[in-house]
């Protein structure tokens, strides 16, 4: 409406309309968003239903393959790997739909701790070296600096972030091309270790490297049009970056190859211990470290099964410490016959002999442990008195506490193996 020349029967007019387009509008949007969420969960259905007659093809087809069921000649050894290939890429599509419908439903567990990016990096190339080789691409795990601190993450999705990164690369990466992987501290975040994948492809059109990340998202780029895929991949590479605390992006130039670069916040103790030394507290307290060993009687199943197993104790364990005053620290010790869980408690050896008892309680009185067979074991042991000195920054304290308690750490996990040697 013009300023001015508004009349009495036209401004009336006018309200009833925008209110219409209004009540439209936020109609229309309800209905995306509900059409969004039924075919969430009709992918996350039938993702789930396919995922089990594909492994019984898959499994067959290696049978025949690998001749167990009888002799084969090579025409239907041909047609077979060609089966057993395509069964492999819809196998990894609908990972992609059940990883993306536990994004979307915030189903996705992430279980931080202390993580090696070399051994990452290791399973990566070892994983990818046959699919690599194939295409006659070299992959180089190179400029690994010597000494590479660990970082804080989940090392079962840092291992699926480089899968993903550097099975793209080798899609994407003609004959005889290179593909590298490079890790670092990040010189703009030293707090952060910095990890590249990138290759010698065809690269991605400067205009969306940020689109690359979204849902569902594809380049039509017509050198691009004859790799399959959902356009998943970094759709869930980016979610699992950024709930780690990381972050991630691309850079590219046509025909110049792609550099994807991931960021994952160092593990330091002392940064885990902050919260129960606060300024507010009293600082030279007596501090308890408290050992939560568990054992199985018939061995464990399989790492999935002990991954999920140890998801359950630490619910437990959670449930018998005060927030402002314990802190359960994560794992941090190389997989053995025992899982070791480790509390950093602000109390004396009273109160770290009361925490343990809430913990054996509710340890014996756990039916799954039962179920499963496993055995536990608790126990503390009290540090010498840290003293803080007033012209000391806070960093330096937390520094000394955090050497203290990994030295204590060090000398129960070599007990141990002592013990069991």
């Amino acid at each position: 409406m013009i300023k001015g020349q508004i009349e009495s029967r036209a401004l009336p007019r006018a309200l009833r309309h925008a209110i219409d387009r209004h009540r439209m509008q936020a109609e229309t949007d309800l209905i995306r968003t509900h059409q969004m969420e039924f075919k969430d969960e009709f992918l996350s259905h039938v993702s789930h239903e396919l995922r089990s007659p594909l492994t019984a093809v898959r499994q067959f087809v290696s049978i025949l393959l690998d001749g167990l069921a009888g002799e084969l000649n090579p025409e239907q050894r041909q047609y077979l790997e060609i089966v057993l290939r395509n069964v492999k890429q819809l196998h990894s599509m609908i990972n992609d739909l059940f990883e993306v419908s536990g994004v979307q439903a915030g189903k996705l567990r992430i279980d931080l701790q202390c993580t090696s990016v070399a051994d990452a990096i290791a399973y990566t190339v070892n994983t990818l070296q046959g699919a690599a080789a194939a295409k006659g691409i070299i992959m180089l795990p190179s400029d690994i600096e010597r000494n590479l601190p660990s970082v804080y993450a989940d090392p079962a999705r840092v291992r699926q972030i480089l899968i993903i990164l550097v099975d793209n690369a080798i899609k994407f990466t003609p004959q005889n091309g290179t593909v590298k992987i490079r890790a670092r501290i990040c010189e703009e975040q030293p707090d952060f270790l910095l990890l590249e994948v990138s290759d010698s492809g065809c690269g991605i059109d400067p205009n969306l490297t940020e689109r690359i990340f979204e849902r569902l998202f594809q380049a039509s780029d017509p050198a691009l049009a004859d790799h399959n895929g959902l356009g998943l991949g970094l759709f869930i590479c980016k979610d699992l970056v950024t709930r780690q605390g990381g972050q991630i992006w691309a850079h590219s130039e046509p025909g110049k190859g792609s550099v994807f670069s991931v960021t994952f916040p160092m593990f330091s103790l002392p940064k885990l211990l902050a919260p129960v030394f606060s300024e507010e507290r009293q600082t030279e307290g007596p501090v308890t470290l408290v050992v939560t060993e568990i054992g199985s009687q018939t061995g464990w199943l399989s790492n999935e099964v002990r991954a999920d197993q140890c998801r359950g104790i630490r619910e437990i364990l959670r449930g018998c410490l005060y927030s402002n005053l314990d802190v359960l620290l994560p794992k941090m010790d190389s997989a053995g016959p025992l899982e070791r869980f480790f509390i950093v408690a602000i109390t004396d050896g009273i109160g770290g002999e009361a925490i343990c008892a809430r913990i054996r309680k509710q340890l014996d009185s756990s039916e799954p442990l039962r179920q499963a067979g496993l055995t536990h074991s608790t126990y503390y042991r009290s540090l010498e008195v840290i003293k803080e000195d007033a012209t000391e920054p806070k960093e330096g304290f937390l520094e000394r506490v955090a050497v203290d308690i990994q030295e204590l750490m060090n000398e129960e996990a070599l007990s141990k193996q002592v013990g069991s040697g």
